[in-house]
């Protein structure tokens, strides 16, 4: 330590070199998440199926990151069964709704629509009308550490391919945070949800898509 202090520069150096190691000191000590396996899964997962069926209108803001790294922002609305709407913020032109039996992707710029089955997206296993993921999903691994919990899914049935791990708050009551997407070919969506509250009321006609009006980011 002496050959530390002999020097101002070398008290400095020598501080930055304890700064460096006790970080990376902390880094080390701090634990990683936890697998659940058996009745602790089990459990895990039924508090997972009770928070979605206890969802019937949500709202709130989203920031996504892509497997480009591009970020883009905007809000989202759930009403279950099967209704789902991403409204963009500028300058993106996207927009995403779900009707209950197709998710179509709407790009206001290029005029275009492009629709899907709702049951080929993971989306199908959070948005029926009794949310059973031990029954309808494959589950991949559920993970616990204080404060949150993570599970990963893939279709059980093969229809949605890829997979979808949902990233959770836990304390204190279990509370929808984030979810990465990995398509088929292994390119990953990562979507954090903020300011959730219960949803208000919209028009009969907010979850349609319709290929000849694009309404703007509200």
């Amino acid at each position: 330590m002496s050959a530390c202090v002999s020097s101002i520069a070398g008290w400095m150096a020598c501080l930055a070199f304890l700064v460096a190691h006790t970080a990376q000191a902390a880094v080390e000590a701090a634990p990683g998440p936890t697998p659940l396996i058996g009745e602790q899964q089990d459990e895990a997962v039924k508090k997972i199926n009770a928070y979605f069926n206890g969802i019937t209108n949500l709202q709130g803001n989203f920031d996504q990151i892509d497997s480009t790294n591009k970020h883009t922002t905007g809000r989202f609305y759930v009403q279950r069964p099967g209704k789902l709407r991403f409204d963009y913020a500028p300058p993106s032109a996207l927009k995403i709704v779900a009707d209950g039996h197709f998710l179509a992707i709407e790009d206001s710029s290029l005029k275009t629509v492009e629709k899907y089955p709702l049951e080929s997206t993971p989306f199908r296993l959070l948005l029926t009308s009794a949310v059973d993921l031990g029954r309808d999903a494959h589950i991949v691994g559920v993970e616990s550490q204080e404060g949150s919990l993570a599970i990963a899914l893939e279709d059980k049935g093969g229809q949605a391919a890829g997979q979808i791990k949902l990233f959770f708050d836990s304390n204190p009551e279990l509370t929808l945070k984030q979810w990465v997407i990995t398509d088929a070919q292994g390119l990953s969506t990562k979507v954090t949800v903020n300011d959730i509250v219960p949803g208000r009321k919209v028009g009969p006609d907010f979850f349609s898509s319709n290929e000849q009006q694009f309404q703007p980011f509200r």
